[in-house]
């Protein structure tokens, strides 16, 4: 293979891990991406084609369809500051009213059209009323989202909107409608296929585990045998090879095979939108986790499977050791909120996929979390010397 081949293929492996974290895109919501995903259709298309997904592209706008497979999308923990329900309700909303627009349109438009949809007889979502500010911050804030979809580009300046945002005067934003965008976006096989999903028989699931396999390593992206039932796990134990390769080949990764499980490991690239999350950065919360994950994985009960079991009460002996090897160096709030370093270690990790929380409080390590044993952390002293 020469060095221009391997040039091309990284490209594309790059184009198709930026289609998974971003699925919707358009020259103007990400145009380098937008220029890589077409130059490398065909080959992005066989690797999504093996994954079970669907490349559609419509004009200029193009969408990764996560076509449920053996009854299920796979899917990551649901990130912490995703969305709510009501945000993407509005959104939906939104984006139905966009249909009834030929160019462009205001806020003020698309409030007032909102306003009526929520407000006919039948109507499932709960009213909106422009009247009451926080209900404006989140007709706003649904705008942007669809502006990060690519069906909406503003036109007009931040001052406009926020005039419209805090006080309700003027037009709030002039926006672009891009309908491209906006057909991908409400496409009604799409819609049918993920509100309308049919279980699967075991006839269903066996022929598509080679599929289901793919898809867990690629939004997981660790896939653990103890939570595959009998079948897929020994399925997985033999295929692995055969995973490695073809994910090597789809996103240039590497995958490490553990007693546990299988985990894909994707390369570096600045150049590239991160397709899993950025973590641990440098702020409190993240070391704090990190931190967290280790003692706890070290001071809990190990099972069979790999996993790392620990009672309420054996957690809360992990904040306390924790705060007193490391509390100097804690945030304000870790300091003097009680229960905050808990909260921050939970909210993170369970967001990672590395931890389950039990209603009694009792947590359950994966055995990913061992990835990051001893975790090497450099603590700076910021203050200035006396002079």
């Amino acid at each position: 293979m020469n060095t221009a081949t391997s040039a091309v293929e990284k490209q594309a492996q790059q184009a198709f891990l930026g289609l998974l974290a971003q699925p919707l895109i358009t020259p103007a919501t990400n145009r380098i991406l937008h220029r890589h995903v077409l130059r490398h259709q065909r080959q992005i298309t066989d690797h999504a084609r093996r994954a079970g997904y669907r490349i559609q592209r419509v004009g200029r706008a193009v969408r990764l369809i996560r076509v449920p497979i053996g009854g299920q999308v796979t899917a990551p923990p649901r990130p912490a500051g995703a969305p709510g329900r009501r945000l993407l309700a509005l959104a939906c909303c939104l984006a139905a009213c966009c249909e009834e627009v030929s160019t462009t349109v205001t806020l003020q438009q698309l409030s007032d059209m909102v306003r009526d949809l929520t407000g006919a007889a039948g109507s499932t979502v709960t009213g909106y009323d422009p009247e009451l500010k926080p209900q404006r911050r989140l007709l706003r804030d649904a705008a942007t989202l669809l502006a990060d979809w690519g069906v909406l580009r503003r036109r007009t300046s931040d001052e406009m909107l926020l005039d419209w945002t805090e006080d309700g005067a003027g037009p709030g934003a002039g926006y672009d409608v891009d309908r491209d965008a906006l057909l991908l976006m409400t496409s009604p096989d799409v819609l049918a296929a993920a509100l309308h999903t049919a279980a699967a028989d075991a006839e269903q699931l066996a022929a598509t585990r080679t599929v289901r396999q793919l898809r867990e390593l690629l939004e997981t992206p660790a896939v653990v045998y103890a939570d595959l039932d009998e079948h897929d796990a020994d399925a997985l134990r033999k295929a692995r090879g055969l995973r490695t390769a073809d994910l090597a080949q789809m996103t240039g990764g590497t995958v490490e095979a553990r007693a546990e499980g299988l985990l894909l490991v994707l390369p570096d690239d600045p150049d590239r939108q991160p397709s899993v999350v950025d973590w641990p950065r440098a702020r409190a919360a993240d070391w704090v986790a990190l931190l967290m994950a280790d003692l706890a994985g070290r001071h809990g009960a190990r099972t069979s499977t790999g996993t790392v079991r620990l009672t309420g009460t054996q957690v809360d002996e992990v904040v306390d050791d924790l705060v007193a090897w490391r509390g100097d160096y804690m945030s304000k709030d870790q300091k003097t909120v009680p229960g905050s370093v808990r909260a921050d270690a939970e909210t993170i990790l369970t967001e990672l996929g590395l931890l389950q929380v039990g209603a009694d409080g009792s947590w359950t390590l994966s055995p990913v979390a061992g990835r990051y044993r001893d975790p090497d952390i450099t603590l700076i002293d910021t203050t200035e010397p006396t002079r």
